[in-house]
């Protein structure tokens, strides 16, 4: 009762600038979001708000992009912005460059895990959001394709996750995406439970491109979700860098 009355009373105080309609309109929804309790996906607090969707305002103003120092390869945090990290001094990755959204922690971590692994689908607005701001302000060039990171084909979901993200992208920035072409051919067990090490061997010959005459030449945008130590975007641009095209990466996150 003590989040319902302080939701009661914010509304209360701001009901001088809004108009008796939408005052009680807004507390009627109020009551009957409250007998059902429908809560934040990441703070479990009423969503009181029409406008609420899956989480509340609270936690969406804490989505927020990462803004200190990284790599100018691979986006690794570092201390000044423009240099390499050593990894990269001493083992260059294959694309051109790699920039993630923000830290792989709090709410976007939790909007990740749910979309992905709870089916709430309807996150995927928000997470593609992300990586129109990313590649707005921070990529800030012109590509011929969007590629999806692909996933194994018998991994029972009902959708495909960053293959979903990468087609409201694909419409919300105006480049085409690229379907099926850069596949995955070889069953893999799930990256996250293995270390660095097995991860390399996890992945090998796994993924392959079907027609390297439509990325010879060209400049694609690869897309993944979580970059963790970067092996998946790393054989799938040498795949694509094999057909003969030029490569940078987006992530929603990076775990390290």
């Amino acid at each position: 009762m003590t989040a319902f009355k302080k939701k009661v009373d914010g509304l209360w105080q701001q009901s001088p600038q809004k108009s008796a309609l939408k005052f009680f309109a807004e507390l009627s929804n109020l009551v009957r979001i409250s007998l059902f309790q429908p809560g934040c996906l990441c703070c479990q607090n009423l969503l009181i708000y029409q406008e609420e969707r899956l989480i509340c305002h609270e936690c969406r103003k804490q989505i927020k992009p990462y803004n200190q120092p990284v790599c100018s390869k691979c986006g690794k945090a570092i201390r000044e912005n423009g240099d390499l990290c050593g990894d990269c001094l001493a083992d260059p990755p294959p694309f051109r460059k790699h920039v993630s959204y923000a830290r792989y922690e709090g709410v976007l971590k939790e909007l990740i895990l749910s979309y992905k692994f709870k089916g709430a689908e309807r996150l995927k607005k928000d997470l593609a959001n992300c990586l129109v701001e990313l590649v707005r302000s921070r990529i800030g060039e012109n590509f011929d394709w969007i590629v999806p990171v692909p996933e194994d084909r018998g991994r029972k979901r009902e959708t495909k996750p960053v293959f979903e993200i990468g087609i409201l992208l694909s419409r919300k920035i105006n480049i085409p995406l690229m379907r099926h072409n850069l596949i995955k051919v070889k069953k893999t067990a799930p990256q996250v439970k293995l270390s660095q090490a097995r991860r390399l061997r996890n992945l090998d010959g796994a993924f392959k491109i079907r027609d390297a005459s439509k990325v010879r030449k060209k400049k694609v945008l690869l897309v993944d979700d979580v970059y963790t130590t970067g092996t998946t975007i790393k054989k799938c641009t040498r795949q694509l860098k094999r057909a003969g095209a030029e490569v940078v990466a987006i992530t929603l996150a990076r775990s390290v």
